[in-house]
């Protein structure tokens, strides 16, 4: 009988029926299965994650494996003695070197399914047949040895052990689920402003990336959850499918955890069989092609095109657009300058807590001016152009300059709200986060922002022009001339009010999620 709250694996060898899902009201069901196409596939049957599992193909090796595992197990439970040991580590020094491929029907389906049962770590593991009792039994004997209970029964389809575990209904007709990224808390402050300006629908943002900036999410996980975690993998799969009814990948990377190489495609044909809308969100440098932005942007920071860091984003990046020439679902940029990378891209403008960075504080009334500068990537910032210009104005007392790298977002918002200018980046030609934060807060905000971008926005932007040639001239115009400076730090309030205070946000999202 299964309880509220287990963990309960059902291996089965052929198709899953409906009515062998094995639960109760609130007991995890995941089925294991032999996948008929040789690809993997995850669907929500009848409450339970049903997991099609290729079965691995043939290799060099798996004899010396499976019987590795064997003699594992039986000298752990001491059912050999010592002369069986000998002979049998001599056996495995042969097969160690046997060329032949594959290996019985009982240890293929060991290799295929042993790892999965230990890494999920069930409460109890239901077999269909002898060959998956055998690979249930061998789980149970690993878990044992890890001080863990992991229960076996031996199942039969239509049987009195069967319960059908109710299908689960979705609490709201529309929910969207926005990750794994949160980049710069951005899938948490468009999800507010979704539920704040539609009624009914209920979204969410996942964040995978750690809590170094400690930005809200509405789910968290680490990073090694996320990549080798498959019990949270499967946990996640499951809401999704059951609750979820639209998803928005961010950079290109995987919702349901993350092997080496994966993109946002291979979560795709589980979302479609699923009937799941979907759409992929790109934040900045993944989806910014190194190579295109020297040819369009003159202070790109792309220009060697043999530096290691502009190699491995490259290669990274013609990667990804392999990937995104075939896919069908609607693509979003969170910049106007990623519309020149993204063919039929919509831009999603990025959202600021207008009402949480509002201060009263003056700015640019002190007589030594305070210059932040905190770069989220000091290569793509332009920071080794910024450091040495605003160091040597702070040391000839014409500003005060602070250099921050790595804060939590809550001191970083407080530190721009105590500044009176923030440089922003000098070589993207576009503007980001942190420029938004620093207009919402009344700041002077300091950037390269290029004309074709500029010919991109509905309105004048109103940050301060400046290049890694002319930054220093620029700081000593905006503290001489203290006027204006602060005529364009009231701009900058204005404007970000007009368009990244969320409602721009939600109008572009809502084509995505079937209107209002």
């Amino acid at each position: 009988m299964t309880q509220p709250d287990l963990r309960v694996v059902l291996l089965v060898s052929t198709a899953h029926e409906g009515a062998a899902v094995l639960a109760e009201a609130g007991t995890q069901v995941t089925v294991l299965r032999p996948s008929a196409t040789r690809e993997s596939s995850k669907q929500l049957v009848d409450g339970a994650l049903v997991v099609g599992v290729p079965l691995r193909e043939p290799q060099v090796g798996d004899r010396h494996k499976a019987a590795l595992i064997e003699l594992k197990a039986d000298i752990a439970h001491r059912r050999i003695g010592r002369v069986e040991q000998l002979l049998r580590r001599a056996w495995l020094k042969v097969l160690k070197f046997d060329r032949r491929l594959g290996a019985s029907k009982e240890q293929e389906l060991e290799l295929t399914f042993g790892g999965l049962i230990d890494r999920l770590r069930p409460d109890v593991v239901y077999a269909q047949d002898a060959a998956m009792l055998a690979v249930a039994t061998r789980a149970a004997d690993r878990a044992k040895l890890q001080k863990r209970a992991l229960g076996v029964v031996r199942y039969e389809a239509g049987t009195d052990q069967a319960k059908v575990a109710p299908t689960r209904s979705r609490t709201h007709e529309r929910r969207l689920l926005i990750g794994p990224v949160n980049s710069a808390g951005q899938a948490w402050l468009w999800a507010n402003a979704l539920e704040h300006a539609v009624p009914g629908l209920a979204a969410e943002a996942l964040s995978t990336t750690g809590a170094r900036y400690a930005f809200a999410a509405h789910r968290t996980a680490t990073d090694e959850q996320y990549k080798s975690d498959l019990r949270w993998q499967f946990d996640l799969t499951a809401y999704v499918l059951a609750q979820v009814s639209h998803v928005l990948f961010e950079a290109g990377r995987p919702l349901f955890g993350q092997r080496p190489g994966q993109l946002w495609t291979s979560d795709v044909p589980t979302l479609e069989r699923a009937g799941i809308k979907h759409g992929v969100i790109f934040h900045g440098s993944e989806i910014r092609d190194p190579a295109k932005h020297r040819e369009l942007f003159a202070h790109s920071p792309f220009q060697n095109a043999d530096d290691d860091f502009t190699r491995r984003l490259q290669a990274a990046n013609e990667a990804l657009r392999r990937h995104l020439a075939s896919y069908e679902g609607p693509v979003f940029v969170t910049t106007p300058d990623l519309l020149e990378f993204v063919d039929n891209g919509t831009w999603l403008p990025l959202t600021v807590d207008v009402d949480a960075l509002a201060t009263d504080l003056p700015v640019m009334e002190r007589e030594v001016p305070v210059v932040l500068h905190a770069p989220s990537s000091g290569a793509l910032k332009g920071s080794a152009y910024v450091d040495p210009v605003l160091t040597d104005l702070d040391a000839r007392g014409l500003i005060e300059y602070q250099r921050v790298e790595g804060v939590r977002h809550a001191e970083l918002a407080e530190l721009v709200k105590n500044a009176d200018i923030v440089v922003d980046q000098l070589m993207l030609g576009s503007y980001g986060v942190l420029a938004c934060e620093a207009m919402a807060a009344g700041r002077v905000t300091v950037g390269h922002i290029a004309d074709r971008v500029r010919a991109l926005l509905p309105t004048e932007l109103p940050i301060a022009e400046a290049t890694p040639g002319d930054l220093g001239a620029v700081i000593e115009r905006l503290v001489s001339e203290r006027e204006a400076s602060r005529k364009l730090a009231d701009g900058g309030a204005a404007y970000v009010r007009e368009l990244h205070d969320g409602r721009r946000a939600v109008e572009a999202l809502l084509p995505f999620l079937g209107g209002r």
